[in-house]
């Protein structure tokens, strides 16, 4: 696999955990220094959200001189409130207090900005990335008035931007405000010399709870991902082999290379993992279970004969991972002689794919669905006319591979 890396990095990190690595840190800015405490007017936020740029060093202005404990030399700031959730809010509000990035170079913003409003692409063309670099907060709170970010304390530590990031309530006095869940949203840019290249923020949603950010644990916990990786026991039989009887017949080749990466293609956005996860589903259990759960591994991954499985591959980095196409996996059943693909062809065997990258945002899932028949495993294969399963499926342990990222497989048991 191609692995493709991006200067934006995506920041999230569970509520109960501290990750100094390159993380997000944002909240109200406050030209002295200060902590916004309630979030009113004056905290040095910009309040009205068009991103002007605020003069270095005044309070309540949306500007921070950041010369105090930076040790980067003056810093100064301005702040777009952007107010819907440019992630989709993949991840958990139960477990993180919000998700961030940084965007160093023009032009590098990715899936996150695709749909953005016109308003925040005026504001990222506007900044002079030789100058200056932009953050991207979102955080959550309870109720419609709980609308944007505010930040304090911005500076440049080391290599790092860092600062607090406080969702601001904007009500009115004597405002009512309707309860509902809102993500609100905001872009800090910081112009400072030199240029921070991560960042590490301080984040309060609005029920007051604060956690510090990080791109280290990724978008989604893979603990919470529906689906096994595989049974728990040894398989309950193992077939001498799996030969077709059928003269000329030639195997799909297994193209991954050597050992399988077992459901995880590198861990959970860790630096130089692939952030993928992959997980076979029950498409007739509701939430499909998980690992992380308390329901039986073995029993949610064995299936019968017309079943329907699925396999599900989970993008739970903070960063825009790649793939090769959807079509590049094996299918295998574990004998005595190993692992042996299950498809092939009577003719000339024609198996080309094409090198293509596939984009894959934070929380997206890609997934592939089969009914466990031998036409069934083919139905939807783009591979030639002929492709079929030979012999027949046997009771046993079977296998999906992707080879388009990885070489991450799952099994599940089938009992005929």
């Amino acid at each position: 696999m191609r692995e493709f890396t991006r200067r934006t990095t995506l920041c999230g990190l569970g509520a109960g955990g501290i990750a100094a690595l390159a993380g997000c840190v944002n909240a109200p800015i406050d030209g002295d220094g200060g902590s916004d405490a309630d979030g009113d007017d004056g905290d040095g936020s910009d309040g009205g959200g068009d991103g002007s740029e605020g003069s270095e060093g005044s309070d309540g202005d949306g500007s921070d001189d950041g010369d105090d404990d930076g040790g980067g030399g003056e810093v100064s700031t301005a702040v777009h409130q952007v107010g819907e959730p440019l992630s989709g809010a993949v991840w958990d509000r139960e477990a993180r207090r919000g998700f961030c990035t940084l965007v160093t170079e023009e032009g590098d913003t990715g899936w996150l900005f695709a749909d953005a409003p016109a308003e925040t692409d005026a504001f990222l063309a506007e900044t002079d990335f030789e100058e200056s670099v932009v953050a991207y907060v979102e955080s959550v709170g309870p109720t419609l008035c709980d609308d944007e970010i505010a930040f304090t304390d911005v500076a440049v530590d080391g290599d790092a931007l860092v600062g607090s990031a406080r969702v601001r309530n904007t009500a009115a006095d004597n405002e009512v405000c309707g309860e509902a869940i809102t993500y609100p949203s905001a872009l800090l840019r910081v112009t400072a010399d030199p240029l921070p290249s991560t960042v590490r923020l301080s984040v309060t949603d609005g029920w007051g709870e604060t956690a510090e950010v990080s791109d280290a644990a990724g978008v989604l916990d893979p603990d919470r991902l529906p689906g096994f990786v595989r049974p728990d026991g040894d398989p309950r039989s193992v077939p001498a082999d799996f030969d077709c009887p059928a003269e000329g017949f030639e195997r799909h080749p297994q193209v991954y290379d050597g050992d399988v990466n077992w459901g995880s293609g590198g861990g959970a956005g860790a630096e130089g993992g692939s952030g993928l996860e992959l997980r076979v589903v029950d498409p007739a259990d509701g939430d499909g279970g998980s690992d992380g759960g308390d329901g039986s591994a073995d029993e949610a991954t064995t299936f019968a004969r017309g079943d329907d499985v699925r396999f599900e591959l989970t993008n739970v980095a903070g960063r825009e991972r790649h793939t090769g196409n959807r079509q590049k996996y094996n299918v295998e059943v574990y004998t005595e002689a190993g692992w042996i693909e299950l498809r092939g062809t009577d003719g000339e065997p024609v198996f080309d794919y094409t090198d293509e990258a596939i984009s894959h945002p934070p929380g997206e899932t890609a997934a592939w669905e089969f009914t466990l028949t031998e036409s069934g495993l083919v139905e939807d294969d783009p591979h030639p006319a002929d492709l079929h399963v030979c012999p027949d499926l046997v009771p046993g342990r079977y296998r999906f591979v992707f080879w388009g990222a990885a070489d991450i497989a799952v099994a599940f048991d089938y009992e005929g």
